[in-house]
């Protein structure tokens, strides 16, 4: 997905679903900037394209589990589960042309943000 699309794809979800996403985290997704607090769903969005890492809480997930199944459920029940999603894009941090960082997640939210 252009970063258009995903702009666009944010906004009908807003309209659709306004539950699922405060409105104080809906001009971060709408610029592209992952900011902390986010669930992954809404740092996806906000980030675009993705490589991850999940380690499922195990007091919840079978053993094997889908890492996106996970990943997602995050959004309307987290828990402790561990996520790392690394993304590319020039909008997180617009001074710089693209740049590579990566977000780490735990109950649901998004705690750090690492430029690599």
């Amino acid at each position: 997905m252009t970063p258009e699309e995903r702009k666009t794809y944010a906004q009908s979800l807003f309209t659709e679903h306004p539950e699922a996403f405060p409105e104080e985290r809906r001009p971060s997704i709408l610029k592209g900037i992952v900011t902390l607090g986010m669930t992954p769903f809404e740092a996806r969005l906000a980030g675009g394209a993705f490589a991850y890492k999940v380690s499922a809480d195990p007091a919840r997930w079978p053993e094997h589990s889908d890492p996106f199944n996970v990943m997602w459920a995050q959004s309307t029940a987290p828990d402790a589960s561990e996520i790392w999603m690394t993304f590319k894009n020039s909008s997180q941090y617009p001074d710089q042309p693209e740049s590579v960082f990566r977000v780490y997640f735990k109950n649901g939210r998004a705690l750090t943000i690492e430029k690599l």
